[in-house]
């Protein structure tokens, strides 16, 4: 008889609201004050019209003979052959003048130009003076004219689309990524509570099936202020009269709304069992005792949460089953005020997972002078006359194992000015480092103690320090989880490299991947951090750290909607300690621009053998969560 398989559990799923999302998160894309006119409010009540107005419409029988007389003047002039000419040379007059329209907008006719505007400015002359073409037409009737041309003729409107494309007037992949979360975030706006969110997920997949439900806190992240939502218990909308500078209390009820949402899905009986929210955490908002409160056994070092706080009624009774975080939103994750949390999550096998991928929710304020350089790795140099003297020294490719890379006295500068550039290095999977290893968490703690209060402080040394002085705080044994494995450019950037030595590892040393202390000569090598922290692809760093941790995770979500990850997917399962640790995920409902999760789903089952499959999306969720 088989052995009945366990169900498949879905890693990573959210189902908040759009009242949990601040509404300027076109800032930084867009300069101010337009992003004002790009308010998820303004394109949620966009949305709202469209829904209800515009949609409804489509079904009508009116619309039917539409499309019907419509489809009849196209196929007649398909069928028509001089007619069929006739409309290719009216398209291309309409695009012409299209064109000479527009253009008058820019040019004055009267004026001398050189260089390329010269030959525009002929061009334009020219056809005025065919007489083909109106002269004068007021801004009103070009703008009118262009919408009835576009709106009518396809083929001109595709035409369009492709020159504003080849000449960057159309935005860029990072625009154009943000809108498709606007439109998902607005398309599931109409549903204001999160477990009509997650019934739409449920359905897509077998009846067995559990979730992870991630929630996300967005109240810090500087793109405008929560106004109001739904909390289940409360069965109304709370108010939240938060700023950027709202007292504590007004963050905690923000808080608490989502995570009641999550309660309430939890304590459904259909879903008791099933169903596995997490709880955020962010360093701002654990400076808040009534979010996270705690006091440490100075004996032991264990951590105890204060009863009263919201983490304990959500982990302790609730039975909330892991912590989010996402440090793009301004914070890196050995911030002091998480250092306690850590050493409780490893105190009771609770699993953490954290974002990392380069997105498009990241902290929208000013880079603050502190970040311009990272607080605990240093920089790397090349000493050249050990390189001159070295058998290597005509190699031209860097080499992160070299014997003549040293470190600098001076911090790793972090020299990026965009926000979605220098968000990233708090997303660097390379931080975790400062964690995991024992070294470096003394170096956090020797800063963290620099920087926080007595209070605090005292609480840190009994933590991590024994009564005699001596370290105890080992944190390697954290369950950590990297979401999104890097991102697919950084897999890209791993199967694109081949002039190094650091992508090779992987394949070389198949058990360890990247040695991220030593040189070559099994010799402590400070500088080489830095090498990697700039050069080396994420998809290397994170299967390293996988490889050399026991309870290191990645999941594929988001990045599996793209069936391209399959061979290297295929590839890492191959790898006997990493195929136990990457974790089946979705990251619905942000992934649904792309495809839904049903189709994602099927199209896993159908790239992965079925042990494959199994030991991604049943096998290793199980261990992650303490199933």
């Amino acid at each position: 008889m088989l052995e009945e398989k366990p169900p498949i559990v879905n890693c990573h799923t959210h189902v908040f609201t759009s009242d949990y999302v601040p509404p300027y998160l076109a800032k930084s894309y867009v300069p101010w004050p337009f992003y004002y006119l790009l308010s998820l409010r303004v394109v949620i009540w966009f949305l709202k019209i469209y829904q209800s107005k515009i949609k409804p419409i489509f079904y009508t029988n009116r619309y039917k003979a539409w499309l019907r007389f419509w489809y009849k003047i196209e196929i007649f002039f398909k069928r028509t052959r001089l007619l069929g000419v006739l409309k290719f040379i009216t398209e291309i007059y309409l695009f012409t003048s299209l064109v000479y329209y527009v253009s008058l907008l820019f040019f004055d006719l009267d004026t001398t130009y050189n260089g390329i505007r010269e030959v525009a400015l002929n061009t334009l002359k020219w056809l005025k003076e065919t007489g083909l073409f109106f002269t004068e037409l007021n801004l009103g009737y070009i703008l009118l004219y262009t919408f009835v041309v576009l709106f009518f003729f396809k083929s001109i409107r595709n035409l369009v689309i492709v020159l504003l494309k080849q000449f960057k007037v159309l935005p860029g992949k990072n625009f154009t990524d943000l809108f498709y979360r606007y439109l998902q975030i607005g398309l599931f706006s109409r549903y204001k509570k999160q477990y009509l969110i997650y019934d739409r997920l449920k359905k897509q997949y077998p009846i067995d099936t559990h979730f992870v439900a991630l929630p996300m806190d967005m109240q810090y992240m500087r793109a405008g202020s929560l106004k109001k939502m739904y909390d289940m218990y409360l069965k109304d909308y709370v108010t939240i009269n938060s700023t950027d500078r709202s007292t504590g209390a007004d963050k905690k009820i923000a808080m608490q709304a989502q995570m009641n949402g999550l309660r309430y899905i939890k304590n459904r009986s259909q879903d008791k069992n099933t169903f596995h929210p997490f709880v955020f955490a962010h360093p701002e908002r654990m400076k808040d005792p009534a979010y996270f409160d705690y006091q440490v056994d100075p004996e032991t070092g264990e951590v105890i949460l204060g009863k009263k706080c919201l983490l304990y009624e959500y982990i302790e009774q609730h039975k909330f089953s892991g912590i989010k975080i996402y440090p793009a939103l301004g914070y890196y994750p050995f911030d002091a005020c998480l250092l306690p949390l850590w050493k409780y999550c490893v105190q009771q096998d609770i699993p953490i997972m954290t974002h990392c991928i380069k997105g498009t929710i990241f902290y929208r304020g000013t880079k603050k002078a502190a970040w311009d350089q990272h607080p605990i790795f240093t920089e790397g140099k090349m000493n050249n006359e050990k390189r001159a003297a070295s058998k290597e020294k005509d190699i031209k490719t860097l080499d992160i194992d070299s014997c003549f890379i040293e470190p600098e006295e001076q911090p790793l500068h972090l020299n990026e000015v965009k926000n979605r550039d220098f968000c990233n290095n708090f997303t660097h999977p390379l931080n975790y480092l400062c964690l995991l290893d024992p070294d470096l968490l003394r170096k956090v703690l020797h800063q963290c103690l620099l920087d926080v209060d007595k209070e605090q402080a005292t609480k840190l040394q009994q933590i991590f320090h024994e009564p005699d002085g001596s370290f105890r705080g080992d944190l390697s044994q954290l369950k950590l989880c990297f979401a999104h494995f890097g991102g697919k450019d950084q897999w890209n950037k791993f199967l694109e490299t081949d002039r190094d030595n650091y992508t090779s590892q992987l394949l070389l040393q198949p058990d360890k991947g990247i040695d991220f202390f030593l040189n070559r000569d099994q010799e402590p090598s400070p500088g080489k951090t830095a090498f990697i922290w700039k050069y080396v692809d994420w998809y290397s760093i994170i299967c390293s750290m996988i490889l050399q941790y026991d309870h290191v995770y990645a999941d594929i979500s988001y990045i599996l909607h793209d069936t391209e990850i399959l061979p290297l997917l295929k590839q890492t399962l191959s790898n006997r300690k990493l195929g136990k640790k990457v974790l089946y995920g979705s990251d619905f409902y942000v992934v649904r621009n792309h495809k839904s999760d049903k189709a994602i789903l099927a199209e896993m089952r159908a790239g992965l053998t079925e042990a494959e499959f199994d030991q991604i999306a049943r096998y290793n969720p199980k261990r992650y969560l303490n199933l």
